[in-house]
């Protein structure tokens, strides 16, 4: 097996670590919203889980077009 990190997938390893760090993120946004959810108001839980599902929505888009860009341009190349 190669090296993890090579000069060829540097910059797919650093968009991969920036995607895990988002999905952390939200994670993170996840259990604070389920676990302080009994001292909110409805509102505020409620604008919470619209924002997750709105920042997880964009996330999956952007991943998949981040992707497919990097996919077309290597075909290009070849």
């Amino acid at each position: 097996m190669g090296k993890f990190i090579t000069r060829d997938n540097l910059f797919y390893r650093f968009q991969q670590l920036i995607i895990l760090l988002l999905h952390l993120f939200l994670l993170k946004w996840m259990f604070y919203t389920l676990s302080e959810a009994g001292t909110m108001s409805l509102g505020k839980v409620f604008a919470h889980f619209t924002g997750m599902a709105l920042f997880g929505a964009f996330l999956i888009r952007g991943c998949a077009y981040w992707g497919r860009h990097h996919f077309l341009k290597e075909q290009k190349r070849k």
